[in-house]
């Protein structure tokens, strides 16, 4: 059990459908930036309160980021670019990012990545969930969550899961 930084998407993608539980499962303690804070909870997104409640309970909590390190593109958006630099200053290797251009940052930085994805197939793997496809459905139902096809049916197929229909 580790500690780890998420970005906005996979919080979001967990609170939607209630199940912040499962990152409480997998890690003893969960950090996230000030622009993740202000993009979930200050947004006021649906299900912010899930978010809230865990800052409040400690498990979750909020740092601000004190020195952007210049090897972090500013093309990225500010949540992820926090997510990072938090990593890099804490030397806590280990994100929890979605977004594409944002993992291959995070692993040109030396960072190891996961996703939304990766964390089911891990709630999985060490039996915290039964099944990966409903709580899949109900992230792309609930935080319109985009997986494509291809992807979807990979999913489904590596923890050999059922995937002949979708939703």
């Amino acid at each position: 059990m580790l500690k780890i930084i998420c970005n906005a998407t996979p919080l979001i993608n967990f609170a939607s459908i209630n199940r912040l539980d499962i990152f409480k499962s997998l890690f003893n303690e969960m950090v996230i930036p000030q622009a993740v804070y202000a993009e979930t909870v200050e947004s006021g997104f649906p299900n912010s309160e899930a978010i809230l409640n865990e800052i409040q309970a400690g498990w979750l909590q909020v740092q601000p980021v004190e020195e952007m390190p210049e090897s972090i593109p500013s093309q990225l958006d500010a949540g992820e670019r926090e997510v990072i630099a938090l990593a890099l200053i804490e030397q806590k290797p280990r994100v929890i990012l979605d977004e594409k251009r944002a993992r291959k940052v995070a692993q040109g930085l030396g960072l190891n990545v996961i996703g939304t994805l990766g964390i089911l197939i891990l709630a999985k793997q060490n039996r915290i969930i039964p099944q990966v496809k409903p709580l899949l459905n109900a992230m792309m139902a609930e935080a319109q969550y985009w997986v494509n096809e291809t992807l979807y049916h990979q999913i489904l197929q590596a923890v050999s899961e059922d995937e002949t229909e979708k939703l």
